[in-house]
């Protein structure tokens, strides 16, 4: 049986171009007895709706250099001594190599090198797991750019004047450089009185008051459990 090539759009097998051209075509069958490696070809191969048979092969033209490998195979002796130069090598394909080679399709279906694509993520449990990665550094992206530990208590202030979230009804005042107040006003008869209050010192600490009362650490501790971060 002549040997013909089933990769989309090449002619070796089907004529004498490859004789002339001086080029050596060798054919490789489709791995039918490895259903995953099988598959892999296939998909490499850009020939819609293409289903191999015990006969289809691929032709050398579509594997690059680097999957082959040539091996001496003679079970004579005398005749391996008498041509040790490799003129009896075979070139033999790799076991795991798959075709990515296809000049004769557009490029956006040939794979003529480069990195193979990923298959980490193939599974659901893999996608869940990079999914909660991307989660994870998008929230440290976030909590990095709204880290406030490093500030002084002026540079805190402004941060909070410039916040448009911030619940109405809020005065910020620099009472010092070392003392941020944060409070409610109750104005009765034109005379303002802190209706509530939040203190914060220079060591970012955190000090509540209500109607002249300040509040226990404890009530707050699920909200603030230490200083401001």
């Amino acid at each position: 049986m002549v040997n013909k090539c089933a990769a989309a759009g090449c002619k070796s097998g089907y004529d004498k171009t490859e004789e002339s051209s001086g080029v050596k075509v060798s054919f490789h069958a489709f791995p039918l007895n490895n259903k995953d490696m099988c598959d892999k070809w296939i998909r490499a191969n850009p020939r819609k709706d293409f289903v191999p048979s015990k006969h289809s092969k691929l032709c050398s033209l579509h594997f690059k250099p680097s999957d082959f490998v040539e091996i001496r195979r003679d079970s004579n002796k005398q005749r391996m001594k008498t041509y040790a130069d490799g003129q009896l090598s075979c070139r033999y394909l790799k076991d795991d190599d798959v075709p990515s080679v296809f000049p004769n399709t557009p490029s956006y279906l040939s794979n003529s090198g480069g990195t193979p694509r990923s298959m980490k993520r193939i599974t659901a449990a893999s996608r869940r797991e990079h999914q909660a990665q991307e989660f994870k550094n998008l929230a440290e992206t976030f909590m990095s750019e709204d880290n406030i530990s490093h500030l002084d208590v002026t540079p805190l202030g402004n941060r909070l004047r410039a916040e448009t979230v911030l619940p109405s009804g809020f005065t910020i005042l620099s009472v010092s450089p070392t003392v941020l107040l944060i409070c409610t006003l109750d104005i009765s008869n034109n005379v303002p009185r802190i209706k509530a209050s939040i203190t914060v010192h220079s060591d970012l600490s955190v000090l509540v008051a209500v109607e002249d009362k300040v509040d226990p650490v404890s009530q707050y501790t699920d909200i603030v459990d230490g200083p401001l971060k």
